[in-house]
């Protein structure tokens, strides 16, 4: 097959370089990578063939700067892994298939949908679907109700911005936890919270963005990656987190919990959800799992389920360009821990040669 030419946006994402060894290890054809970031220091920027500078995603630029690169490196697909930058390129498509660019990016509306955590689980609620217990509040004093509400103090809850990523904004607002255990046997972690905190951090400017009280759910972490043809799931696979550092699954594995599948595939029938996607969720005291947010793109955990077989990535690349789609079988128990690696640079900011092993 002829080589592909493809884009891949945050190349200074800590996602970036299991998406970008998933896609180069596709087994069938060569690919010529082109990585953007807005940091000119980014990462990742050696390990594509050519890396360009851009303006962040909420500059109104951003968009134009992305098609110029387009047509200058004859891009045949582009592939977003920062959130905030995929409402932007779902409005801009016409754009981009105007130059011969495919983007592996929802549409507008259910994209919009599954990016806000409030929109979605309201969503589920008037459809039937279950949820945890939440609240959608946009004032400090209708936080600190929610909050309550929730059983706090005789139980923690959760609070997150409804439109974020990365755990920005997420905290667990718990009154049982041990400052004291925290500070001297805990190394730092800025998951939880108690209520005075949170409200002091809130009264340095007396306004909040829309966030949501959720009640917090005790058991594994389950996520669900799925590559769907608007609203029909074509691949499938389950992770569970092994070890959880602030919402990362550190070590996870393959597992199949067949209530969290069909729960993922539910909600991707519903709303006509498009392409790749990654539901994380959480067990409740009963056992059930329940689904705390989506992410409409590739999650950087998904590198343990291309290793199970089946490469999300790549063959979300295939499905734009209208190719064929083979069949995968998934290998449950597949392991994966996440481990750091130094990249070295020389002073004039070029790759240093040395030794790894």
């Amino acid at each position: 097959m002829d080589t592909l030419r493809i884009l891949i946006t945050g190349a200074g994402a800590p996602g970036f370089p299991s998406i970008f060894n998933c896609l180069k290890n596709n087994g069938e054809r060569e690919l010529y990578t082109v990585g953007i970031d807005m940091n000119p220091m980014a990462n990742c920027r050696t390990m594509v063939d050519k890396f360009y500078v851009v303006p962040p995603a909420l500059d109104p630029g951003f968009i134009d700067a992305v098609l110029e690169i387009c047509k200058e490196e004859k891009i045949q697909a582009l592939i977003s892994i920062v959130t905030r930058e995929l409402e932007l390129f779902a409005k801009a498509k016409d754009c981009f298939e105007e130059i011969g660019t495919k983007l592996a990016v929802m549409d507008y509306e259910p994209l919009h949908l599954a990016n806000n955590k409030g929109l979605l689980l309201n969503a589920m609620k008037e459809a039937g679907i279950p949820t945890p217990e939440f609240h959608v509040v946009d004032t400090p004093e209708t936080l600190e109700k929610a909050i309550y509400d929730l059983g706090y103090p005789e139980k923690p809850v959760v609070v997150k911005p409804t439109f974020g990523n990365g755990s920005r904004g997420t905290r667990i607002v718990d009154a049982t936890k041990s400052r004291y255990d925290q500070f001297f046997k805990e190394k730092p972690n800025s998951q939880y919270i108690r209520m005075e905190e949170l409200m002091d951090i809130i009264g340095e400017r007396g306004e909040i963005p829309e966030m949501m009280a959720m009640e917090y759910l005790p058991n594994e972490d389950v996520s669900v990656d799925i590559l769907a043809d608007h609203g029909e799931t074509i691949y499938w696979s389950c992770r569970q987190g092994i070890l959880v550092v602030s919402s990362i699954m550190v070590v996870s594995a393959v597992k199949i919990n067949t209530e969290a599948v069909e729960l993922a595939k539910r909600i991707t029938k519903e709303f006509k959800l498009d392409g790749n996607m990654g539901f994380d969720m959480k067990v409740d005291i009963n056992g059930r799992p329940q689904l705390m947010e989506i992410n409409p793109r590739l999650p950087a955990g998904v590198v343990n389920s291309v290793a199970a077989g089946i490469n999300f990535p790549y063959l979300r690349i295939k499905q734009i360009l209208g190719e064929e789609l083979p069949e995968c079988k998934l290998t449950e128990g597949i392991m994966m821990q996440l481990r750091n690696e130094e990249v070295i640079y020389n002073p004039d900011g070029s790759l240093a040669d040395w030794k790894r092993y």
